[in-house]
């Protein structure tokens, strides 16, 4: 098909652009150095979170649960796991009425962030962890942002609030915390060298298994928000595997001497590395796996859900109750 050998051109093409960049911008790509085998001793928690959406009309409900998950590692070795509040968490359920389409999705974000914030939360006040592992970014996308006339405006103020708490939590406990992102669509990287793809397929030809890119802030201009904190998240891209595509990764840098913070970073990069390394075709941190299983939404679940909402006064939207098709 002549659409597939147009795929290939382009890949080809990236290909040997990634392979230039490597030339051009030799501090671009760093090794990252592994734990070594069996010398890993870490306590980490993870935090995903499952969701349901349902729009009725003229209203608008979220399903949502968030789970933690707290993994002890000595010697390399799972030596003990527990979850918060529990493995099996029943779903919270919110609702809100005349929410434009923007609004709907906003307020969809915005419910799934609450309730995972606050999980993070209550995981470090419980467990001092030495990482905190999020499952996505470590602040809100400009899609998650409501008008600053909508209903929903303090509904964000509350989440910044929440990420602010995170920070300072971290902080405290000496926590490293990241953000880790699979299936990321930013273009940054892509765009500064002049190409049109995403950074994670620019990076899997980039980064070879045990690289990453280099240090960046994770914004591009001066903000405000998170105060103190802005200009301390960074985002770097990392290959755990030659089978599996790089992981974008957020995390808050320390707040101490430019060697000290150089150190930890690297630290970080390899803990990411080593806790992504069990699968060569799913390079990803098994205590996110876990914490993402428990979190999921499961049809029947969804289909309660459904019913009893059926089961009230409001109304499904007409083109989803029209008796053919």
């Amino acid at each position: 098909m002549a659409l597939i050998e147009n795929i290939r051109k382009k890949q080809n093409l990236l290909r040997a652009r990634a392979l230039g960049l490597r030339k051009e911008k030799p501090n671009l790509v760093n090794r990252v150095d592994a734990i070594p085998e069996k010398s890993l001793s870490i306590s980490v928690c993870a935090v995903d979170g499952g969701l349901f959406a349902m729009r009725l009309h003229g209203s608008d409900v979220v399903a949502t649960r968030a789970v933690g998950v707290h993994f002890v590692y000595q010697g390399s070795k799972l030596e003990r796991f527990e979850h918060f509040p529990s493995k099996t968490v029943e779903p919270t359920i919110e609702f809100r009425s005349a929410l434009d389409e923007h609004e709907a999705n906003v307020f969809k974000s915005l419910v799934r962030l609450k309730h995972e914030l606050s999980c993070a939360i209550s995981l470090l006040e419980k467990y001092s962890p030495n990482l905190l592992l999020i499952d996505g970014s470590l602040w809100t996308v400009p899609s998650d942002r409501p008008q600053s006339e909508s209903e929903l405006a303090p509904f964000y103020s509350e989440i910044v609030s929440l990420y602010k708490t995170l920070f300072s939590l971290c902080e405290q406990k000496k926590t490293n915390l990241c953000g880790v992102i699979k299936d990321s669509r930013s273009r940054r990287l892509a765009k500064e060298s002049g190409l049109d793809c995403s950074d994670t397929v620019l990076c899997d030809y980039l980064l070879e298994a045990g690289e990453r890119t280099s240090f960046f802030p994770y914004f591009e201009e001066n903000q405000k928000e998170p105060e103190s904190f802005s200009d301390r998240l960074k985002i770097f891209y990392l290959k755990p595997s030659d089978q599996d595509l790089p992981l974008r990764i957020e995390f808050l840098a320390s707040n101490d001497s430019n060697e000290t913070i150089n150190l930890e970073n690297e630290h970080v990069a390899s803990l990411i590395l080593s806790l992504s390394s069990i699968s060569e075709t799913f390079a990803y941190p098994a205590i996110l796996v876990e914490a993402d299983m428990c979190a999921a939404m499961d049809a029947n679940e969804i289909d309660h859900i459904q019913n009893q909402l059926l089961q009230s006064d409001i109304r499904p939207l007409r083109r989803n109750s029209r008796p053919f098709r």
